[in-house]
C-alpha cells in the first residue's frame, strides 16, 4: 500500500482511477468489475474512475455502470450528449452532474468547450471528459490526496467542480487583460486599426461561449450547494465540516467569474463603440479640413476666373496687372488660412 499523493509527489503517468480508504491508496488505473471488487471488499473505501467519453469503450462501460446502479438509458444518453449543457439531477442513490470545462487559445482567441460528465455515489465518482492538458480531471484527482482522504466522493466531486470553474476563471482573466490591452489603444484618441477591431470581435466571440459555459452552472452549483449540505452522513462515517463549507466557497468563486463575464460584455461592448466614435470624429475632422482647404483653393480659382473673362479689366495684359492679381490670390489665401487655423478649422 502506498500513501497518497501530494502535487509536488505526482512525477509519473495518470491513472485512469484510483481506490483508496483515508491516506491509503488501495488500487490504482482498474476497471469495471475490477474496479467493483476492490470496492466490495473495502468497506471504508472511495473511488474515482476517468473515462475517455470519446471512445466506444467509455460507452460500454458507463452502460454497464448505468446497469449496475439500475438508471434508465436516459442517463448514458445524458452522460453522453454534446450539447453543452449543465444538469444537476438525482436518480435513486445517484447523482448526475453535467457541466464543461473550457480551454483558450491565445494566439485566434479562439474558447473550446469540453464537456465533462459525472455519475456520483456515496463511495465513488465516474468521470466522462475529453482529456487534454486543459482539462484532465484524473490529474485533478491525483494530485488531491490529502482531500480526499477526509471527503470521499464528495471532495472528489469537489475537485473536478472547482477545477472546472477554474477553466472559467483563466479564460475570463486573460480576456479581461486582452479587453484592457484594446481599452488602452484608445487612450491616443485614434480608433482601433483593422486588426485590432478583428481582435476585438474574436474576443468577444471567446466571451460569448464563455457566457453560454457559465450561465447556467448558476444553477447547477446553487443546487449542488443545497443538495450536499443537507445531505445525510454515510453511516460510519464523520462528515468533515470543511467538505461543506468548500461548497459555499465553490459557488462563490463560479459567481464572481459568471459576473466577471457579464460585466466583461459590456467592457468589450463600450470598446468597441468607443472605437467607432472615435472613427467618426476623425472622419469629422477630416471632412472640416477637406472643406476649409477646399475654401481657400476656390478663391484664387474665383479670381482667376474672373480676370480671364473677355472683357477689358485694369491693367489687363500688362506685367503690373500680373503681379497685382497674383498679390490678391496670395493675400486672399493668407488671409482666409489665417482665419481658419485660428478657428481650428484646418
Amino acid at each position: 500500500m502506498t500513501t497518497a499523493t501530494s502535487r509536488e509527489e505526482l512525477t509519473g503517468p495518470v491513472p485512469i482511477s484510483r481506490v483508496w480508504s483515508g491516506t491509503k491508496v488501495l488500487a490504482e488505473d482498474l476497471a469495471g468489475e475490477d474496479l467493483g471488487d476492490v470496492l466490495d471488499l473495502h468497506d471504508d473505501a472511495s473511488a474515482w474512475w476517468v473515462l475517455d467519453r470519446s471512445s466506444d469503450y467509455a460507452r460500454d462501460e458507463l452502460e454497464r455502470v448505468i446497469a449496475e446502479f439500475g438508471l434508465d438509458r436516459f442517463a448514458v444518453h445524458e452522460l453522453l450528449a454534446d450539447d453543452h449543457r449543465a444538469k444537476f439531477e438525482e436518480i435513486g442513490q445517484a447523482r448526475l452532474v453535467l457541466t464543461n470545462a473550457v480551454s483558450l487559445d491565445r494566439e485566434t482567441a479562439q474558447v473550446t468547450v469540453h464537456p465533462v460528465s459525472l455519475l456520483v455515489t456515496d463511495r465513488a465518482v465516474v468521470c466522462l471528459a475529453d482529456v487534454c492538458p486543459e482539462v484532465d480531471p484524473g490529474r485533478w484527482l491525483a494530485v488531491a490526496g490529502d482531500r480526499l482522504a477526509k471527503g470521499g466522493s464528495e471532495a472528489a466531486l469537489q475537485i473536478i467542480m472547482m477545477a472546472v470553474v477554474d477553466t472559467y476563471a483563466g479564460v475570463a482573466d486573460w480576456l479581461e487583460q486582452s479587453g484592457d490591452d484594446l481599452a488602452d489603444d484608445l487612450f491616443g484618441g485614434r480608433p482601433l486599426s483593422k486588426e485590432r477591431q478583428l481582435w476585438a470581435f474574436r474576443l468577444r466571440t471567446g466571451l460569448t461561449t464563455l457566457r453560454r459555459v457559465t450561465a447556467p452552472m448558476r444553477t447547477v452549483m446553487t443546487d449542488l450547494r443545497d443538495r450536499f449540505q443537507q445531505a445525510p452522513v454515510p453511516k460510519g462515517r464523520r462528515k468533515d465540516p470543511l467538505v461543506a463549507r468548500r461548497w459555499n466557497l465553490i459557488a462563490e468563486h463560479h459567481e464572481r467569474v459568471a459576473a466577471a463575464a457579464d460585466t466583461l460584455r459590456e467592457s468589450l461592448a463600450t470598446v468597441l463603440e468607443t472605437s467607432l466614435a472615435l472613427a467618426d470624429v476623425q472622419l469629422n475632422v477630416i471632412m472640416k479640413k477637406l472643406t476649409g482647404w477646399a475654401a481657400i483653393i476656390a478663391v484664387p480659382t474665383l479670381i482667376t476666373g474672373f480676370v480671364g473673362m473677355n472683357v477689358g479689366f485694369p491693367f489687363d495684359g500688362t506685367t503690373v496687372g500680373f503681379w497685382v492679381y497674383l498679390t490678391i490670390m496670395v493675400v486672399s489665401a493668407i488671409v482666409l488660412y489665417l482665419t481658419f487655423k485660428r478657428r481650428d478649422w484646418i
